[in-house]
């Protein structure tokens, strides 16, 4: 908006000097219309100057100003100017500007109020000499009025639209650091999720030797996996076996203390990319360790595959542990956030069944390759 009222301003301006030898010629008073001139090019630099040091119209003071000069060139044309000379000629050039301060008060004023105010008060200071004394151009005058309350309204309405844009264009800003934030969070949380169960294990007494000799394997393999997120953190994720049974065995290796069969024979040949192996492999981990922390299990069954037919790739894994009530306990960080939302964010899908007493099933279920 600056950059339209300035080069506005401008334009006229430059359209103005180059008639104003031949107007100073035929002024009824040169004196006058030199020093209106000097005053409105004085009073025109400065408001551009202000307006883009600003970086914005200035819409106080600076504004009025802006529209009563205007006004006065306009009222003073009879004492300066012939009838002849009031329409339709650069000699008058007061229109010229007035036209630039309506666009300016059209812009720049916060109140609707404000801007009619100024259309207003600059229509009537072009009409008492332009239409009421000069009678023989008194049509073209009346019709050169409609061009304030067209600037006008063109002029605000652009100016509105521009400010809603910018608007939305900062809350919508603002939305996506506040994502961007909650999104980093929630990386810091995924990453340290199971660290801390594993820490939080180690500093129980009793444990069994080899319940100790995984949670130290595992808890140097989590040691790795943060000095290399601190080194790295956008980058900082192991790479992950590239076929479903690798990546399903990959993720139980520290868990040699539960009870675990895998039947996965028939998901050796299932390929995925490596940015669903990664995912899967976390939340198989967490899964595990959920298993391992909540459910004293006596039996647990890692099931993967990819049933003919169906275009996807089946995980399940199923214990035999104490289960819990879906309906009255929510479900924790780990299943909600390291399970559900990371897996739906590379297009895997989760489903968490379990009742008291009767363990818990977690089935996962991806799209094929090339499906």
């Amino acid at each position: 908006m600056v950059i339209a009222f300035v080069s506005l301003r401008i334009g006229t301006l430059l359209e103005i000097l180059p008639a104003a030898p031949h107007g100073l010629a035929r002024a009824s008073d040169p004196v006058l219309d030199a020093a209106l001139m000097g005053v409105a090019l004085v009073e025109s630099v400065a408001l551009c100057t202000v307006a883009v040091r600003r970086r914005r119209y200035p819409a106080g003071w600076w504004a009025w100003a802006d529209v009563g000069l205007a006004m006065a060139v306009l009222l003073c044309e009879p004492w300066y100017l012939s009838p002849d000379d009031w329409v339709g000629t650069w000699t008058a050039w007061g229109g010229a500007l007035s036209v630039n301060a309506v666009f300016g008060a059209a812009i720049g004023f916060p109140a609707r109020w404000q801007t009619a105010v100024a259309t207003c008060g600059v229509s009537t200071a072009y009409a008492l000499p332009s239409v009421v004394l000069s009678h023989a151009h008194a049509s073209t005058a009346a019709s050169n009025l409609v061009s304030y309350a067209v600037f006008a309204v063109a002029a605000r309405s652009s100016a509105t639209f521009i400010r809603r844009l910018g608007r939305d264009a900062d809350r919508a800003r603002e939305s996506a650091a506040i994502a961007a934030g909650q999104a980093e969070r929630d990386r810091h949380r995924l990453l340290l999720h199971d660290h801390a169960t594993i820490l939080r294990l180690l500093s129980e007494p009793g444990l069994e030797p080899a319940l100790v000799e995984a949670l130290r394997g595992q808890a140097a393999a989590g040691a790795a996996r943060v000095r290399s997120f601190l080194a790295e953190p956008d980058g900082a994720t192991a790479g992950s076996p590239g076929t479903l049974a690798a990546v399903v065995r990959y993720a139980g290796e520290g868990f040699s203390d539960l009870p675990i069969d895998y039947a996965v024979d028939l998901a050796t040949d299932v390929v995925i990319v490596p940015a669903v192996a990664d995912a899967l492999r976390e939340a198989l981990a967490t899964v595990l360790h959920n298993v391992r922390t909540h459910a004293a299990a006596g039996h647990v069954v890692v099931h993967a595959d990819a049933p003919p037919g169906l275009g996807c790739w089946e995980v399940s894994v199923r214990d035999d542990g104490r289960g819990f009530d879906q309906s009255r306990r929510p479900l924790g960080f780990g299943l909600r956030v390291q399970v559900g939302r990371a897996l739906a964010e590379v297009g895997v899908e989760a489903e968490i069944r379990s009742a008291v007493g009767e363990g818990t099933v977690v089935l996962l279920r991806g799209r094929l390759e090339g499906q």
